[in-house]
């Protein structure tokens, strides 16, 4: 046995936290037959993309969300982009999701666009506010509700954009003072995404090699690592999966 055992880049509690929310996610959604696609930035109908719109339906049609009625609405930078679902800590909403007098309604920032992978992750964080609709609470209850979406958008197979996108860092300058500044986008952490996305390769046995060289080279560690653990926690992800008691996250 050996001395030193894999742990997660993340606590023990976030990560089985992780396992049970893709066990929901399985339940809720229906699919555990499944093998959704490894998305990775160099996805072909990603890059014939040339705007939002023509992004977005990209993104849903991988997604398998085309014929899911949906208006999409670009929002001016400086206007608020604002909905009852989204309040992003730390920042400006990137998106919103809505539904309105019966329609689905998906709202992006036009400075999104200067940043396709991060609006790739918007418009798959999105969607799966769309996909869960009336999926009811997750495990931990309503107030885990972006952060389970943020897992369901990794569940689906765009990880890496989430991970990459989940912090910026950008230099600056007013005239008189420059630096840099970052940036918080998403809910979960970016060790908490690149968790969820060894253990969405995990369980639908893809290799992460491509995924890791996707990734931002910092980040790259923390997915060798989750790797490990969950290779040594769960050698067998899905019966792990079926074996998580919701009632156990249940929210008292």
């Amino acid at each position: 046995m050996p001395f030193f055992k894999p742990k997660p880049p993340i606590s023990r509690d976030e990560f089985d936290w992780l396992v049970a929310c893709f066990a929901w996610l399985r339940t809720v959604l229906g699919d555990a037959h499944i093998r959704p696609e490894f998305v990775l930035p160099d996805h072909p109908a990603l890059l014939e993309a040339r705007t939002g719109p023509e992004l977005f339906e990209a993104v849903r049609g991988i997604a398998g969300m085309e014929e899911w009625p949906c208006r999409l609405q670009k929002v001016a930078v400086g206007d608020p982009v604002s909905s009852p679902h989204l309040t992003h800590e730390g920042g400006a909403a990137c998106g919103t999701f809505s539904v309105e007098n019966g329609e689905a309604v998906i709202r992006y920032s036009s400075q999104m666009l200067r940043d396709p992978d991060a609006l790739t992750a918007t418009f798959a964080h999105e969607l799966c506010h769309y996909l869960l609709v009336n999926a009811g609470d997750p495990p931990g209850g309503p107030d885990l509700l972006e952060h389970a979406t943020d897992c369901a958008a990794v569940y689906i197979g765009f990880g890496v954009f989430l991970a990459n996108s989940a912090r910026s860092f950008e230099q600056f300058t007013d005239g008189e003072w420059a630096g840099w500044r970052s940036s918080a986008n998403g809910y979960l952490s970016e060790q908490a995404l690149v968790t969820a996305t060894a253990l969405f390769a995990a369980l639908h046995g893809y290799g992460t090699g491509p995924a890791e060289a996707a990734l931002k080279p910092y980040l790259r560690g923390g997915m060798k690592k989750a790797g490990k653990a969950i290779a040594h926690i769960h050698p067998d992800v899905s019966g792990a999966m079926d074996s998580v008691d919701l009632l156990d996250w249940a929210y008292t």
